[in-house]
């Protein structure tokens, strides 16, 4: 799984400058930011009806629901 991070702070090129050649939003710097959304997004579990491939660690606490076709009643 990949976590997306910006590649680029947008905002911070408002507050340069007239004429400063980094206050520039190139197509570059966005076509890498999309990509980085691509890249984050395809390697995310649908959030409704996942599947998971593999060993599948859980944290937290699972109160109720089902498991392998069974229920699982907590402990």
């Amino acid at each position: 799984m990949s976590d997306y991070a910006k590649a680029v702070d947008f905002a911070i090129k408002d507050g340069l400058p007239s004429g400063n050649s980094a206050k520039i939003v190139r197509g570059t710097e966005i076509d890498n930011e999309f990509n980085a959304i691509e890249t984050h997004m395809a390697t995310k579990a649908n959030s409704i009806s996942p599947t998971f491939s593999g060993t599948v660690t859980l944290s937290g606490t699972l109160t109720g629901g089902t498991v392998d076709g069974g229920t699982y009643t907590g402990a």
